[in-house]
């Protein structure tokens, strides 16, 4: 049954890299200054942003640009203003939201985003990664890891179901990615934390939405910076093929 499934997924990889890209556009940037009416040399606080914007008409293409509307109406509507109101001491904060597009493909279009703020003690860089599904009864929406490898199905609504299948996704990645840390601190590759526990470990790493797809399709995951080793290290990374994922389900 798996070398089945996994056939069917090198088929779809296989005819995704033969299709046309979504097109995209320049993008959706701006810059919000507070107090309302300074400007970037004058302002206590500075808002960036720029996420993707996709060049066409479409249905699934609408949804993904309306998905960043909505993050930067509501970002302007609440989060800038509460952050401004926070600032102190005669320093200029700021946060920039960056972008990039990591697949896309005629099944996915990925994109990483990078959130770096300074709110008057450092820098800080907080990663997330959105999947969209292009096909299926998914598609336009923002897929969790359970969906991307099959075991659940779009239209499932069971609630033990899904927990019962997001928990087994992300037992499985979590298993892989610690061996990896475990292989890490035997050569001393990673500085991680002395006192790393699989404890500590589990509670900041969530698999099912913590990951964002390469040019291939295939998954890579993270950990935020500072939550299993010092914030020097900067955030870690942790590919995996779906081929990899799927023989361990």
């Amino acid at each position: 049954m798996k070398k089945l499934i996994l056939l069917v997924v090198c088929l779809l990889l296989t005819s995704s890299a033969l299709a046309d890209p979504l097109p995209l556009a320049d993008g959706l940037s701006g810059v919000a200054c507070y107090p309302e009416g300074s400007t970037e040399a004058d302002a206590a606080y500075i808002y960036r942003y720029a996420y993707p914007l996709v060049a066409a008409e479409d249905e699934v293409s609408l949804m993904i640009n309306d998905f960043y509307a909505y993050m930067v109406d509501d970002a302007l509507g609440f989060a800038a203003p509460m952050a401004a109101e926070e600032v102190s001491g005669g320093i200029q904060a700021h946060t920039t939201i960056t972008s990039e597009v990591t697949c896309n493909n005629d099944a996915y279009f990925s994109v990483k985003i990078v959130n770096e703020s300074f709110m008057g003690a450092a820098d800080s860089h907080v990663i997330s990664g959105h999947v969209f599904a292009r096909q299926g009864d998914k598609a336009g929406t923002v897929v969790a890891l359970p969906y991307l490898l099959g075991i659940l199905s779009a239209d499932e609504t069971d609630s033990w179901m899904l927990d019962r299948q997001t928990a087994k996704a992300d037992d499985m990645v979590r298993g892989l990615v610690w061996d990896v840390i475990q292989d890490q601190l035997s050569d001393g590759a990673v500085e991680y934390y002395d006192d790393l526990t699989y404890e500590i470990f589990e509670a900041n790493f969530y698999p099912e939405e913590d990951f964002y797809l390469d040019a291939d399709g295939n998954p890579v995951f993270f950990l935020q910076e500072g939550t299993v080793a010092p914030v020097s290290t900067g955030v870690l990374y942790f590919p995996f093929t779906l081929e990899e994922l799927l023989d361990e389900i």
